[in-house]
């Protein structure tokens, strides 16, 4: 074989094998071959993110960050407030015609040490549609290091609780043992006492049986009588109905009876006023009460005595005994008023 063929085979070789390093870089790298949109986030910090950081939607690869740009709290006045740090996302169209202004941007990582990256979580579907340059707000990543700090500030203080409440401690634990020999003792003699006195406690128990078996049959005897009340719930409706046709039908009487008693008031004083009156009249008039009665019984003396027309009519047997029957017959016969025969 010639030199020439064999630089002829290498070259080959070579272009074929930087062709498939190119295709497993476009490949791994998860680039775009269409264009995008640019979408502006805001964030506390970066967590180490870096330009080229994939961005996926709902888990889905949806694009890179282009850019990360340290604000150190400047106010944007497009936003009205001030930023710390901005991320420019490039993502693709078709990902960025579904999201909406409510999606969660957070910054996280592929695994526990992986590559950040940031994910997009979409939400409902009635808030407004992101469009390119719109800035949104991210949410502060979950950083391991600051929770690791955070766990040993919090260790580190409870060491010093326990370290200067040791003598409490040491006390607390004294009397938890002691509550606790109590305890034991308690359960002890109770264990006694139920075994000394078992058949009045089975007697107890018997008896509390009986008095269940009772209650039982009163339940039946209840149920019974009542079936499954609806007798009882008509009794109740019907009471009810009653009731209101009562305060409906009293309503009126009890409105009528108030005006009558506040006009019998009225008319009480002016019997009080009257009777005053009365008094007075009464006072100026028993002067001749005494010659009144005097005459009446010198009247009632001459009717007792047949004197005049009365007396006559009265002491006459007979006369009464016709005007008697003739009230009589008028009553069987009142037509005799008026005719005559």
């Amino acid at each position: 074989m010639s030199e020439r063929a064999i630089e002829i085979k290498v070259g080959i070789l070579v272009t074929v094998c930087v062709a498939l390093l190119v295709v497993f870089i476009v490949l791994l790298g998860n680039f775009a071959t269409g264009s995008g949109g640019e979408i502006f986030l805001d964030v506390d910090t970066s967590a180490a993110l870096k330009a080229g950081a994939p961005i996926k939607v709902a888990g889905v690869p949806s694009g890179r960050v282009t850019n990360v740009d340290y604000r150190g709290g400047a106010v944007d006045p497009a936003v009205g407030r001030p930023v710390q740090v901005r991320v420019t996302l490039s993502i693709a169209k078709d990902k960025l015609a579904t999201l909406r202004r409510d999606a969660r941007f957070y910054i996280t990582t592929q695994g526990v040490l992986g590559e950040k990256y940031v994910e997009i979580e979409p939400r409902g579907v009635e808030a407004p549609l992101l469009a390119p340059g719109d800035v949104v707000v991210g949410e502060p990543p979950l950083r391991i290091e600051l929770m690791a700090t955070n766990a040993n500030r919090v260790l580190s203080s409870l060491s010093e609780i326990l370290r200067k409440n040791e003598r409490n401690l040491d006390t607390i634990i004294s009397d938890a043992a002691a509550t606790m020999k109590s305890v034991r003792r308690v359960a002890e003699r109770a264990d006694t006492l139920l075994a000394d006195n078992s058949p009045k406690v089975g007697e107890v128990i018997d008896g509390l049986l009986a008095v269940e078996a009772e209650v039982k049959q009163l339940a039946e005897a209840a149920n019974a009588v009542l079936g499954d009340g609806s007798e009882a719930r008509a009794a109740v409706r019907n009471i009810a109905a009653l009731s209101g046709d009562a305060r409906e039908a009293i309503g009126p009487v009890v409105t009528d009876v108030r005006r009558t008693l506040a006009k019998y008031g009225d008319l009480a004083d002016a019997g009080r006023e009257f009777v005053g009156e009365v008094r007075e009249v009464a006072a100026r008039s028993l002067g001749n009460v005494d010659a009144v009665l005097d005459d009446v019984k010198v009247v009632t003396g001459a009717l007792r005595n047949g004197e005049g027309t009365i007396g006559a009519l009265l002491s006459d047997k007979e006369m009464y005994d016709d005007i008697r029957e003739m009230m009589k017959d008028l009553k069987r016969h009142p037509w005799k008023f008026i005719w005559k025969e």
